[in-house]
């Protein structure tokens, strides 16, 4: 049975890669890289369709890290009018992110292994705090 919450394709519309070239790492020290997602939500007014993208940063620009990453993801969601508006704002700021996260895992895993640091594989995420 096909879900009442629906998706177009999810595309790649921004990524940055940087390798911080000052970057020095002690020798059995392993970098800390951080992580940060932000989810936008774009509604279209009077239809049941919004715009989610989700952005994910890792490291930064400077020395702190070995390298820094930007990527956008991007989707078109649409669903059907029962759901309700509190079923509808849980959905595309907690299920849309998770899903376009899963597009964005292999792209930064196959960047980063292209790396000389090293593979970075994208945990699971917590997006129920995302608003």
């Amino acid at each position: 049975m096909e879900s009442a919450f629906q998706f177009t394709n999810p595309s790649l519309i921004g990524l940055e890669f940087g390798a911080n070239e000052e970057y020095s790492c002690s020798e059995n020290k392993e970098a800390n890289i951080a992580i940060n997602l932000s989810v936008k939500v774009e509604r279209k007014e009077g239809r049941n369709e919004a715009k989610v993208s989700l952005t994910v940063e890792l490291g930064e620009k400077g020395q702190g890290t070995p390298f820094y990453v930007t990527a956008i993801e991007s989707a078109d969601f649409r669903w059907k009018e029962k759901l309700d508006e509190e079923k509808v704002h849980k959905l595309l700021n907690q299920n849309a992110p998770s899903l376009l996260l899963s597009y964005l895992r292999p792209v930064i895993s196959q960047l980063t292994a292209a790396s000389p640091f090293g593979t970075v594989n994208i945990p699971f995420m917590n997006f129920t705090n995302q608003e």
